[in-house]
């Protein structure tokens, strides 16, 4: 994982204990509020969900082209058109057309629907789709989750004389489609006033509007409107939140068999289910049906009254979800291999990785993977020789940059794009990929000169007396969890490593540590034992949740460490060695100042060196806190891996913060320091 500067959020014990005293609550509950901005009386009683059962809802007419929709598909029922529900592959798709399959059918409706293969056809409306549908006698299709962008098969659509209805969530571009209604609570003169739903958010409110009551259709869909709401990571706030709360109760007693089935598989049956359950359980076997073949079997599951039917397409996904995670990995080699190749890809402001024949429904995991490792937008795109040299890719951005506006300024060289700020797919000419890397980095340069850092938000600091198991129950309160209202962190500041036992095989770490007599645990999982830098007697920070355990009727408390470093680490210090490296590898000019902190002496270069005759394996804070007690500052650490690098000495990997350091066999042709590129481009001087 990516170095991260941490944000603890400024703590008023006034307002936290006046919110405490007027709704009753927990003292830390009422300063999560407070830190989360959550001030208001309104705020508050949305986030706790106080008046859930009087609230209304939003009026669905006040979505523009709400009415025009309604009009247009009362008139198609009325005259037993055919209908096409026009999804996505991901769960706010096939949740999205589920949703309206279901009522249009319950409401004796002559409707089909349709989703694209995600191999062959990509996101989005294509003209061959629309041709098969017009050749099926489909006279109005319903688009949900996508839509808003289609400009010119919606044209087509019309030429074969379909109407289409829209409903989508997603950005709207410089033109919309000439459509009988677009229907999103985006579009730029909106007066809704809640924007942020997801796909089947959307759906969810053109039935409601067919119907004439929302709260039916809730009690009807609310499950489906959980897992395309929490799928798809929009902001569980406002009606969302409302949404998301009831659905998630349904979901732990759905009636749909199919879903009972994958719950059951996934070890889910009969357990309360969580949004967490949803995103990192429940979403990801849903989403393999479209990863790995057709997406059209997730909506089966979803809608089935057939119990083998439901059986067999849950053990489908189930076992698909396991083989999507192995081609992740083969993925991931891929792309390590192609590090070692061409080491300057990671430093890019953007990176962009392509490769021959990846499997393009995991790119955006394989993206987001990515992201998360290096703290850097990123952008996986797939090409081969089947697709008529058209070439896909799927990005996953940090906030504070744009992906969206990014790709958009890219347009030249792409055949077609869409998404939202953190999150986006596009398509373009394989010819053109190392057009569009220099573009969009390009971009990155002209619009953030410095790109912004990964940020990790801290909602308080406590001592380790304050860890209880008091807290979760504090915490409980404000779920479900999500887009903008995350799972609570804690720092925990200025401990002292006690213990350090590897657990789960060494696959993970269980730590023991102490700070002015109170002794406290904690876990890092998935950190192997080999890639642990830290040693007995460090003295850490620690950013951490809180999970409550169950076990044969016992509650215990389990500390999870989000993320760690020593507590004499220095974030801006790394932060600036980092970027000017970076520079100096892009070829950039940089002033002579800068050029002298990054210019490492004869005598420096040997300690970086005689540490990686030791070997170190670790995340690069640490050793870039060792090296800084004996005065060498990380962007002259980098340079002197560099050097040592090009100079055959070591060698040096870093996987998203984990080096992997070590000296080459001694028998191999080593070049003078001097003589390596990055020595001359530097100007070093053997002394």
């Amino acid at each position: 994982m990516s170095f991260r500067q941490w944000q603890i959020a400024a703590s008023n014990k006034a307002l936290s204990k006046q919110i405490a005293q007027r709704f009753d609550i927990d003292g830390f509950t009422a300063h999560l509020l407070s830190s989360r901005g959550f001030v208001s009386d309104e705020n508050i009683v949305d986030i706790l969900g106080i008046d859930d059962d009087f609230a209304a809802f939003i009026d669905p007419f006040s979505i523009i082209d709400m009415e025009k929709a309604v009009t247009r598909i009362r008139q198609a029922i009325d005259a037993f058109e055919s209908i096409a529900i026009y999804g996505d592959y991901d769960v706010d798709g096939v949740t999205s057309t589920a949703l309206l399959y279901s009522y249009l059918e319950s409401v004796g409706a002559n409707v089909t629907y349709y989703i694209p293969d995600r191999e062959r056809e990509g996101y989005g409306m294509n003209c061959e789709a629309i041709d098969r549908l017009h050749e099926s006698g489909v006279s109005l299709i319903i688009t949900v989750d996508n839509g808003i962008t289609a400009v010119e098969p919606i044209a087509h659509a019309r030429e074969l004389g379909m109407e289409v209805v829209v409903t989508d969530h997603h950005m709207e571009g410089e033109q919309l489609p000439d459509a009988a209604a677009v229907v999103n609570p985006h579009r730029r003169g909106s007066e809704c006033p809640f924007a942020e739903y997801a796909g089947v958010g959307v759906a969810f409110k053109l039935v409601c509007a067919l119907e004439g009551d929302s709260m039916s259709v809730l009690e009807n869909c609310g499950d489906l409107i959980a897992l395309g709401t929490v799928a798809d990571v929009v902001s569980l706030t406002g009606e969302n939140r409302r949404l998301v709360r009831r659905g998630l109760r349904m979901l732990a007693n759905t009636e749909r068999i199919g879903l009972q089935a994958l719950m059951e598989l996934a070890s889910l049956g009969g357990k309360s289910v969580t949004s967490t359950n949803v995103a990192f359980v429940i979403a990801p076997r849903l989403n393999a049906a479209g990863r790995l073949g057709s997406a059209e079997r997730a909506v089966r599951l979803l809608i089935t009254d057939d119990e083998d039917e439901a059986v067999a397409i849950a053990e489908e996904l189930n076992d698909e979800n396991r083989e999507r995670q192995a081609i992740e990995q083969m993925i991931a080699a891929d792309f390590a291999g192609m590090v070692r190749e061409r080491p300057s890809l990671l430093y890019d402001r953007v990176l962009v990785i392509a490769g021959r024949n990846w499997n393009r429904g995991v790119m955006g995991i394989f993206a987001s993977r990515l992201c998360e490792r290096y703290g850097k937008p990123c952008i996986i795109i797939s090409y081969d020789e089947t697709h008529d040299g058209v070439a896909k890719g799927s990005g996953r951005s940090i906030e504070g940059f744009s992906l969206y506006h990014a790709i958009a300024s890219c347009g030249e060289w792409l055949t077609g794009y869409g998404g939202h700020t953190l999150a986006a797919g596009l398509s373009l000419k394989t010819e053109h990929i190392e057009d569009f890397r220099r573009a969009i980095n390009a971009y990155a340069a002209r619009e953030y000169p410095r790109m912004p850092v990964p940020v990790l938000k801290i909602d308080c600091q406590l001592p380790p007396s304050g860890i209880t198991l008091a807290l979760c129950g504090a915490q409980e309160v404000l779920e479900p969890f999500g887009a903008d209202n995350p799972v609570p962190v804690v720092a925990v500041m200025g401990l002292r490593i006690v213990d350090i036992y590897g657990a789960g095989g060494g696959k993970h770490q269980k730590l023991t540590l102490e700070r002015g007599g109170c002794v406290m645990t904690a876990m890092k999982f998935a950190t192997a034992s080999e890639d642990f830098a830290y040693e007995v007697g460090d003295v850490v920070d620690l950013a951490v949740t809180l999970d409550k355990t169950i076990y044969r009727e016992r509650e215990s408390l389990t500390v999870v460490v989000r993320d760690m470093r020593l507590s004499e680490t220095r974030f801006q210090e790394i932060s600036d060695g980092r970027y000017f490296f970076e520079s100096l590898m892009r070829g950039e000019e940089l002033p002579e100042d800068v050029r002298s902190r990054l210019r490492p002496t004869r005598s420096e270069a040997g300690m970086v060196y005689r540490t990686a005759v030791k070997g170190y394996r670790g995340s690069e804070d640490v050793l870039a806190c060792r090296m800084k007690r004996r005065g060498i500052g990380f962007g002259k650490l980098l340079t002197a891996v560099q050097m040592l690098s090009e100079g055959g000495f070591l060698t040096a990997e870093n996987e998203g913060g984990i080096w992997r350091i070590e000296v080459w066999d001694s028998s191999a042709q080593k070049i003078a320091l001097e003589e390596t590129p990055t020595a001359k481009h530097i100007g070093y001087v053997n002394v």
